[in-house]
């Protein structure tokens, strides 16, 4: 082999690396696209929950307070 042929041996394997490494590039990129949409979903989730939990609390909280408001009326107190 002279130098030729191996300096062309030399850029094909670059070449090669090159492309293999472009490849992983492009699917490491639509990797991350798909999970930052994932992630963006189980953010609206997360915010979901956190509304339906902050009105929960408010109704357990409004029951609660009538509750009270009935045992501490003079007719809530029971005779007997």
């Amino acid at each position: 082999m002279d130098k030729f042929d191996i300096l062309e041996e030399k850029i094909n394997q670059l070449v090669d690396a090159y492309s293999a490494l472009r490849r992983e590039k492009d699917s490491l990129g639509e990797r991350l696209i798909e999970k930052e949409s994932e992630i963006h979903k189980l953010n609206e989730r997360i915010n979901q929950f956190s509304r339906e939990r902050d009105m929960a609390r408010e109704k357990v909280e409004g029951l609660l307070h009538r509750v009270e408001r009935l045992i501490a009326s003079p007719a809530g107190m029971g005779k007997g």
